[in-house]
């Protein structure tokens, strides 16, 4: 061998006594890396930790090597993760792979960790290398962020806003540091969980709505937007709520007076009519028809009238009893529906009606007098017969004078209509 073939050798011998010192010391390339790692044997037993595993699991090195693996798992999954490493020893070409995992650190608290599971071979014998971070937080937010995220599709689909309410208390309570969760509407307590033992963080929902939490620490960012985003979620459920119901309102009440109008007054007096046919009794329609109405716009414009027409509204709802229906039939005339009456009941009531609106009425600066014909139709038949005979006796009170009762001459116990 010449000179040159000789310092070549010698140069290869020296990179590879380097390399091989490279290859023997894995512990230091295990200690640089990012994450924990946790090396087991077969049997079980710890046969290395690097110190992110030490800082992550809460132990010394000292503590683990030696010890079960099984240490580091919550209890409830041992026996289904011991099952696992098992089989990872017992494939004859194993896999390595990426996973979520439950941890168990020393202080008894777990975490989810996202774990790299293999197995690697050594002159000792095969082992299973672990390694992984603690992903909690990120988890628990992912957690967080579907829970809000169906708590909006629940919304959206028109779920109660108190069972959504008392849902977000107990989200709260079981996804952040949260001792206690309360949400009010209006200064009322809608849903409640845990303790709230001082006032605690404050969230609006609304106009009307809030929030309160008692926190175990101070809350992340990422806690504190989960916490806004619930917010929001019931601040939006209960404001749809109150569109509805605002919709639902507009759609059976009279705007002017607030009274129920016809569709609310055909459905009161059909459940009115199937009770007393169920039961036996009767019930009466009066049918007001004001007299001289048309005097109060033409004299002093629509704007008194519309007044007058209020007030007269209030005046119905005090005359007649709790229980029953006092709807705007349309421009001047008025219906009232009571149910479980007998001829005397009802005449009281519609004498009572005629005595209030004949009372003075002050509107747009004048006082104003009106009166009314009141029509009773008295019976259990069908809705439409009833009204009819009611409006007919109406028209014989109104061609009579007006400002008087008169009551339909024949019960409506049928579907024809009787006109008297």
């Amino acid at each position: 061998m010449d000179a040159k073939e000789h310092e070549g050798s010698t140069g290869r011998a020296r990179d590879d006594r380097a390399l091989d010192d490279l290859l023997l010391a894995p512990a230091a390339i295990l200690e640089g890396l990012p994450d924990a790692v946790v090396a087991s044997a077969r049997d079980g037993r710890i046969v290395y930790v690097n110190a992110l595993a030490e800082e992550l699991f809460g132990y010394a090195a000292s503590e683990l090597v030696g010890g079960q693996v099984q240490t580091l798992w919550p209890e409830r999954v041992r026996d289904r993760y011991t099952r696992n490493m098992q089989l990872y020893f017992a494939t004859e070409h194993p896999m390595r792979f990426s996973t979520a995992v439950l941890g168990l650190r020393r202080d008894g608290s777990e975490f989810v960790g996202e774990m790299s599971w293999g197995i690697v071979e050594t002159s000792g014998g095969p082992l299973l290398l672990a390694v992984g971070r603690d992903v909690s937080d990120r988890h628990a937010a992912e957690v967080r962020l579907r829970a809000v995220a169906a708590m909006g599709e629940r919304a959206l689909a028109g779920a109660d806003p108190a069972d959504l309410s008392a849902e977000a208390v107990e989200l709260m309570r079981t996804t952040l540091p949260v001792a206690g969760a309360e949400v009010r509407v209006s200064g009322a307590v809608i849903a409640s969980s845990g303790e709230l033992s001082r006032p605690g963080d404050r969230v609006p929902m609304g106009p009307q709505g809030e929030l309160f939490v008692t926190t175990e620490r101070e809350l992340s960012d990422d806690e504190v937007s989960f916490m806004r985003a619930v917010a929001n979620t019931l601040a939006g459920a209960t404001a749809r709520l109150r569109e509805t119901e605002r919709m639902r309102e507009e759609a059976l009440h009279d705007p002017l007076t607030g009274l129920a109008n016809r569709t609310l007054l055909r459905d009161h007096l059909e459940l009115a009519l199937a009770r007393s046919r169920r039961d036996g009794g009767a019930t009466a329609v009066l049918f007001v028809d004001l007299d001289n109405f048309k005097r109060v716009n033409d004299t002093h414009g629509h704007a008194a009238g519309d007044a007058a027409l209020i007030e007269i509204g209030r005046r119905l709802r005090m005359a007649v009893r709790p229980g029953d229906t006092v709807a705007r039939f349309g421009g001047d005339e008025f219906v009232v529906v009571c149910e479980h009456v007998d001829r005397i009941s009802a005449l009281a009531i519609a004498n009572r009606v005629e005595a209030a609106v004949r009372e003075p009425i002050g509107a747009r600066g004048a006082e104003h007098e009106l009166s009314a014909s009141v029509g009773v139709g008295l019976g259990h038949g069908h809705p439409d017969a009833l009204i009819a005979a009611a409006d007919a006796a109406g028209y014989r009170a109104k061609a009579s004078g007006g400002g008087r009762v008169e009551l339909s001459t024949e019960p409506v116990t049928s579907d024809v209509i009787t006109d008297g």
